[in-house]
């Protein structure tokens, strides 16, 4: 994985003047920490950060250049037992070229004895334990002594590190509540950086009052960031502040750092990771080769080569923007996202096809500053073609997703197309959605029980997910998986599983019995949709609502009903749209003798909606929840 280019900070951890306020030293605990039972700004929570701090010391040493020596504290206090796996840290650093070092380990656990005094245990340097993960990095682990519901912990370290030009950033939010957060900077007059901030509540910025003292960034009482269902870039949207190096000024010397898109594509390919990976040739493989020389159709010369690195790579499930070498993945048949979609690049490239490099951020990594070029946003690159009024973004790292439809992962999000005298970002849109058509066919029994057929057909992103969740062994569990009935699935037999531009059909016999209440039996008409619960219950939202893509569900069929039942209550025909459209749900049931027929489709023609909008997303959803409880009602005569 690619190394930090140059990395620095500066201060001290004595802390400055007005900087802190009466922040207990380390091995010093205050009683009402540990006699604590709730965070009161966050009630409900199962632990609280007491305290988390940064602070970075640079400097320039002779012979070895410039050097930044970290250090971090942490403080927790645990409110309940399913927090005290948090007593065990983890901690993943550089070691290739001993690029960074981690030092200086210790940590301490307190807590109250049955008298009410304070105990204190003392980390055993033993428990530190240190292991290499890959060529690249390593881990730090240890365990906190005794930790347990009402027990208070600490830890601290140093991180020295070869850097120069990287200021890492400062999360100051957690998924648990944080009491106090603070960050002390200190740039060196030559250096000036752009920062970009997060945040939604008050943040304190203190001048030092020298050179040495630097700038405090300090945050209080801060609300844990909660799991939000239908969210992606859950770290996106911590509080935080983030750095990037814009200029380097003296009195003898200028340069811009990065501070336009065409800089930083410059950067890319004159790096040996990734311009220098681009650029190295890879064997080729007589089996593709005699595929290729078949047609002259780009579109289908495309698709052979995606299908072949996509079929014969497999991912290691790492991002990274760039390649730890594609010879190497290339024998090794496995690599990082980049290392394969770099491997595409390359054979597309022998086959006569212009592809380029696509500098991308999933949306579990974040969006994209449109404004300013932060390399920082980026964690992938996938491969990008134009072919006239065609365009192919691909990842063939994932094994389901077609080389003509925009990877979901990376829908309607910005990316950077790395080629020479380019200029901006593009949005990778799509009109292509979500399908999911299903008809039923199903005869209820007169003791309750059901047995039926059923006939689902998943096109464009529902096919992707669909192949993953049968690939996976796990197609009869979901098909099971329906509100309102039980239902076993007898057998199952596919169609199209190998043709990825076709829709992926499964067909399917079930039986099952239907809920019941006394001499009332209910058939619900929106069998195999997963639309089993409403997630939008909440009060409250922070994050946007993202449904990755516009999605369309369409169940109809029919029940055939003995003559042991009367229907006692039909669901009214109904519609039902959102104020501005973008959903639209519609149903109708109708009886004939002892048929009733049923036909739900929902519609969203939107991927997503800002967390402003929660409020009519909350309401549309209560109501839509509401009309899919609603059963067709049978009576036992």
């Amino acid at each position: 994985m690619k190394k930090i280019i140059l990395i620095f900070f500066v201060s001290l951890f004595f802390w400055a003047a007005g900087a802190q306020n009466k922040i207990p030293s380390f091995g010093k605990v205050d009683k009402a920490d540990l006699e604590m039972k709730d965070c009161d700004f966050d009630p409900g929570a199962e632990a609280l950060v007491l305290l988390d701090i940064g602070e970075i010391q640079f400097s320039y040493i002779m012979n070895i250049g410039w050097q930044s020596e970290s250090t971090y504290r942490m403080r927790i206090k645990i409110l309940k037992p399913g927090a005290v796996n948090m007593g065990e840290i983890k901690i993943r650093y550089y070691t290739k070229n001993r690029y960074e070092e981690i030092t200086n380990i210790s940590g301490i656990s307190y807590n109250l004895d049955a008298n009410g005094n304070v105990e204190e245990t003392k980390m055993d340097k033993q428990s530190v334990f240190d292991k290499p993960l890959d060529k690249e990095h390593s881990q730090i682990s240890f365990a906190l002594p005794n930790v347990k519901a009402g027990t208070v912990f600490e830890y601290k370290y140093k991180l020295q590190r070869k850097s120069f030009g990287y200021i890492p950033p400062w999360i100051f939010q957690q998924s648990i509540p944080v009491k106090y957060s603070a960050y002390n900077i200190s740039i060196p007059e030559s250096f000036r950086f752009i920062m970009q901030t997060t945040k939604r509540q008050e943040m304190e910025k203190k001048e030092g009052n020298s050179a040495t003292d630097g700038t405090w960034y300090i945050m209080r009482n801060i609300p844990g960031l909660k799991d939000e269902p239908y969210s992606s870039a859950k770290n996106s949207y911590l509080q935080r502040i983030e750095f990037q190096l814009s200029k380097i000024e003296t009195a003898n010397y200028y340069q811009e750092i990065r501070n336009t898109w065409p800089k930083l594509i410059d950067e890319l390919l004159n790096d040996e990771d990734f311009g220098g990976a681009l650029r190295k040739n890879i064997r080729r493989t007589d089996s593709l080769d005699a595929k290729l020389a078949l047609t002259n159709s780009i579109k289908e010369k495309i698709r052979l080569v995606y299908n072949y690195v996509q079929n014969n790579m497999q991912w290691n499930n790492e991002y990274s923007r760039y390649s730890e070498g594609i010879k190497e993945a290339w024998e090794k048949r496995t690599g990082n996202i980049t290392d394969i979609n770099f491997i595409l690049i390359r054979l597309l490239k022998d086959a006569g096809i212009n592809a380029k490099p696509l500098l991308a951020s999933t949306k579990d990594n974040g969006p994209v500053n449109a404004y300013y070029p932060f390399l920082n946003d980026f964690n992938c690159v996938l491969a990008y073609v134009e072919d006239g009024a065609e365009t192919y973004t691909m990842n063939a790292a994932d094994k389901y997703n077609p080389f003509n439809l925009v990877p979901y992962e990376v829908l309607f999000t910005n990316a950077l197309v790395v080629e020479k005298n380019g200029d901006g970002l593009i949005t990778l849109n799509s009109n292509k959605k979500y399908e999911s058509n299903v008809f039923v066919i199903c005869n209820v029994e007169s003791d309750g029980k059901i047995s039926g057929q059923g006939t689902l057909s998943s096109s464009g992103y529902a096919r992707n997910i669909r192949m993953s969740t049968y690939k996976n062994n796990k197609l009869n569990e979901t098909l099971e998986d329906n509100a309102g009935i039980t239902i076993t699935v007898d057998s199952l037999s596919v169609k199209n599983e190998k043709d990825e531009l076709a829709s992926f059909d499964q067909r399917i016999e079930f039986k099952g019995k239907l809920e019941a209440s006394g001499e009332y039996f209910f058939l619900p008409y929106n069998l195999f949709t997963g639309l089993r619960k409403n997630l939008f219950i909440e009060e409250d939202r922070v994050m946007d609502i993202d449904f990755n893509f516009p999605k369309s569900y369409l169940v109809s069929g029919s029940y055939l009903v003995t003559g042991d039942y009367t229907v006692n209550s039909l669901p009214k025909n109904i519609t039902m749209i959102m104020p501005d459209t973008s959903i639209v749900l519609s149903r109708k049931t109708q009886q004939d003798g002892d048929v009733i027929t049923f036909r739900f489709k929902l519609e969203f023609a939107a991927a997503g909606y800002s967390a402003e909008s929660y409020p009519y997303i909350k309401e549309f959803f209560k109501k839509l929840y509401a009309i899919l409880d609603e059963k067709i009602v049978l009576k036992k005569k």
